[in-house]
Order: structure tokens, then C-alpha cells, then sequence
């Protein structure tokens, strides 16, 4: 897949983040912040609005996050009798969901243009690291993008042991919703994040763009590595540090689907995009790919920026990566 061929893929989404001329714009000296966090997927939802009254601006938290739980339960492995437990246990799902359809087309379009570095056929390979099992070459046996196959009517897998997780992309997909839902109810100042994962509109209550910060990778006395302003953007981190398998950082969470082990030259990776979803898969997969590949990729997506910070905590951020 080119470079021209993905970006068709990903525009309708970061369109409709980037739109709404009719959404409520301005900020007067009546408007409060409204914000509201929720346990969705293992990880917590901040819905942070600026709005009108309180009333306004907690009906439509209210409203977000009914939509959001409805979404979670397609793309959430722990939901026993969802969509996605379901095509993990069976290998097939008749008449999909569009929304998981849609996020596997995009999971699938983000495999081919980083090579197989993201691929979220990795999960029988982070299953057996969790268990403790040596058989890490038998579960690579059953990782491939390729082996996902979708029809008008059908998901089905060509290997009985695929199995998928979307950890590594469906925090963003959550975000994106949080944000168009959020929209489509007149809110232009409005920020979402989902476990480190974020995409701010509009403007704070003081109408200056929304501070973001970067948690510093090794440094609990210096939490912050970097921080910066945004405004209709999405930002994501991806980390060895978040959950590591051994005290050294060198197993953790980051799988290279390829190879079956953590990638070893890169601690952090920031990526700004125009929509959380690409944001969050591109996160993981330059932390796959290191830092040679993984800024040239970077290098030919437009709107895209990103910070990588080596083992060694070098910081390599590539040339339109915002700076305060």
C-alpha cells in the first residue's frame, strides 16, 4: 500500500474531527468547564468541555459517554459476548459490526504502510509472554495481518489461532468518537483522552490553546518530558515503561509482531496526527520500527509529527514536532 492509497483510508476520519463551522465558538465570561471521568476498557475516559451552563455540558457527558460504552463493548475482548470475543473464539463473525469493520480496515491499511510493525494479530504472542510461556515461536506462527479476511458479510481468519487484540489502536478510535459525538452536539471546546491518548478542539476556558504534557519515561522525580500547546489535534504516547514484563524494561508490552520480542532501541514515542486512531497505532509501531525508520515514516505522512526518545534518552523529534 502507498502512501496515497493509506491517506484515502485514514481522511474521512481526521474530516470530520477537523470540522464544524456551526459548532458553538465562542467562550464568554458565563462558560464553565464541565469534566467527567469513567472506567471504559480497562483504562480511564477524561471528557474535559467548555460550555454554556453546567446542566448543558453534563447532558452531553451524559450523552458521549452512553455512546462510547456502546462502542466498547464491539471492540473490548472482555465483553464474553461481543463482537470481537466472539470472531477470537469462533475465527469467523457473520454481519460485523461496521464499526469493528471499519477499525480492522484501518488496523490493516496502518500493517501494510509500517510493514507488519503494527499488527493487532500480535495478541497470542503478548498472551503467552503474560502466561510465562516459553512457546513464544509457536504463537508467532499464528500472527499475520494477512490472515484477517473481510467480506461484505464476514470476518473470518485463514489460521484457526489468530487471534486479535486492539489495544494498540481502539484507545484512539474511543477518543475520536468521544470527540465527533461531543461535536455533533454543538461543542467546539472540548478535549478527550483514553489512558494517555488525547485529542483537544477549540480552546481552555482562558481561550489559549489546550497544555499538553509528556510523562517523562525514566524520571518519577521529573515527571514531564516535554510539554506543549495543541489545538485540533490528536496526540499519543507509546511506551516500554507502561507495562514491562521485567524490571530492566527490556520485555514489555511492545511486541514486534515480526520477531515476537520487544523492539530494544527506542523507550518513548509521541505522535501528533490529525485523529487519535492514527496517532495511537503509529505510537506503537515507530516504537517498533526505531528511530531511523520510524522518523522517515513519519517524514511522509502529512500532519504528522513525533518525539522518540532512545534507551539512552536521547530525544529525536522530527522537524515540525510542536515546542513551547
Amino acid at each position: 500500500m502507498n502512501r496515497r492509497e493509506f491517506l484515502k483510508i485514514t481522511a474521512v476520519t481526521a474530516g470530520v474531527l477537523a470540522g464544524g463551522s456551526t459548532l458553538k465558538s465562542l467562550i464568554d465570561s458565563s462558560s464553565t468547564v464541565v469534566g467527567e471521568s469513567r472506567l471504559l476498557m480497562g483504562t480511564i475516559i477524561n471528557l474535559t468541555l467548555i460550555a454554556r451552563t453546567r446542566d448543558e455540558g453534563q447532558k452531553a457527558v451524559q450523552t458521549t459517554f452512553a455512546a462510547l460504552e456502546n462502542m466498547v463493548r464491539i471492540f473490548d475482548t472482555r465483553q464474553q459476548d461481543g463482537p470481537l470475543a466472539r470472531l477470537n473464539r469462533d475465527g469467523h463473525l457473520e454481519n460485523p459490526p461496521s464499526e469493528l469493520v471499519a477499525i480492522l480496515e484501518q488496523s490493516i491499511a496502518i500493517s501494510e504502510l509500517t510493514n507488519g510493525a503494527f499488527d493487532i494479530t500480535v495478541k497470542p504472542v503478548l498472551d503467552a509472554y503474560q502466561a510465562g510461556s516459553q512457546h513464544i515461536e509457536s504463537a508467532l506462527a499464528s500472527v499475520g495481518y494477512r490472515q484477517i479476511l473481510i467480506s461484505d458479510t464476514m470476518i473470518q481468519f485463514a489460521n484457526a489461532d489468530v487471534q486479535i487484540t486492539l489495544d494498540g489502536i481502539a484507545k484512539g478510535k474511543v477518543v475520536d468518537t468521544g470527540i465527533q459525538v461531543l461535536g455533533s452536539l454543538g461543542f467546539q471546546h472540548v478535549l478527550v483522552e483514553a489512558g494517555g491518548d488525547l485529542f483537544a478542539n477549540g480552546s481552555h476556558l482562558d481561550a489559549k490553546p489546550w497544555k499538553i504534557a509528556v510523562q517523562h519515561p525514566r524520571q518519577a522525580d521529573h515527571p514531564w518530558l516535554t510539554s506543549f500547546e495543541i489545538s485540533g489535534q490528536a496526540v499519543a504516547t507509546s511506551g516500554d515503561y507502561m507495562h514491562t514484563f521485567t524490571s530492566d524494561y527490556h520485555l514489555n508490552h511492545i511486541i514486534d509482531p515480526r520477531k515476537g520480542i520487544s523492539p530494544p532501541e527506542l523507550c518513548s514515542a509521541t505522535v501528533t496526527a490529525p485523529d487519535t486512531t492514527l496517532a495511537d497505532a503509529l505510537g506503537t509501531a515507530v516504537m517498533v520500527m526505531g528511530l531511523a525508520d520510524g522518523l522517515a515514516l513519519i517524514d511522509q505522512l502529512d500532519g504528522v509529527e513525533a518525539l522518540l526518545v532512545t534507551k539512552q534518552l536521547g530525544r529525536y523529534p522530527s522537524p515540525g514536532f510542536p515546542q513551547l
